[in-house]
């Protein structure tokens, strides 16, 4: 065993730091050899939240682990299935910070090419719809739970586009947003 391995394992019994994993002490040992001078990589958060959900159930989890669990999802097709269920059970939670979420990872992702996309778009529309708010409005005004299609003639025709997209509550991460490029690129290529 390595010294650091015994270093470490020392002081998890004192209750100083958990016993870390074999893998980090070997990159560890190479870094510190000058073996080694990348980064040790660390799995992202969210994998460790769709193991524990697909390991014991989406009900395992807290709601608000379960929102953050909604953005990144989107990008990892081996989660298509826990995806789907993700969104039902989000769907079904019906407060409004979890319909936010709904309706953010929607407008964000916009993932078309994704197995559960048409999941993400009704429970965005139904979330929108079940709250007296800005997405009502509007998802009302726009059509946005229908496609970027009448979003993009608007924003063709609008002589201040930013003005629009505030007008729509597509500011920040959500004007940089999947639904916000997918409407650009469905006006630029409209004929006049």
């Amino acid at each position: 065993m390595s010294r650091l391995r015994e270093a470490s394992r020392a002081l998890a019994r004192t209750g100083a730091h958990p016993v870390l994993p074999v893998e980090r002490l070997f990159a560890i040992e190479r870094i510190a050899a000058g073996l080694e001078t990348r980064r040790i990589a660390r799995p992202a958060p969210w994998l460790d939240l769709a193991d524990q959900a697909r390991d014991d159930g989406l009900g395992s989890l807290p709601i608000a682990d379960l929102r953050r669990l909604l953005r990144p999802i989107w990008a990892d097709r081996a989660q298509t299935r826990l995806a789907g269920a993700l969104v039902e059970r989000l769907a079904e939670d019906a407060r409004r910070s979890t319909d936010r979420a709904l309706i953010t990872s929607y407008l964000v992702a916009y993932p078309v090419d994704h197995p559960a996309f048409e999941r993400l778009r009704a429970a965005a529309a139904a979330g929108a719809d079940r709250h007296a708010w800005q997405w009502r409005e509007a998802g009302r005004a726009w059509q946005l739970w229908d496609g970027p299609a009448a979003f993009g003639k608007a924003l063709k025709r609008a002589v201040d586009g930013q003005a629009l997209l505030r007008d729509a509550g597509l500011v920040g991460s959500l004007a940089d947003g999947g639904f916000v490029s997918a409407a650009r690129r469905g006006a630029a290529s409209a004929a006049p």
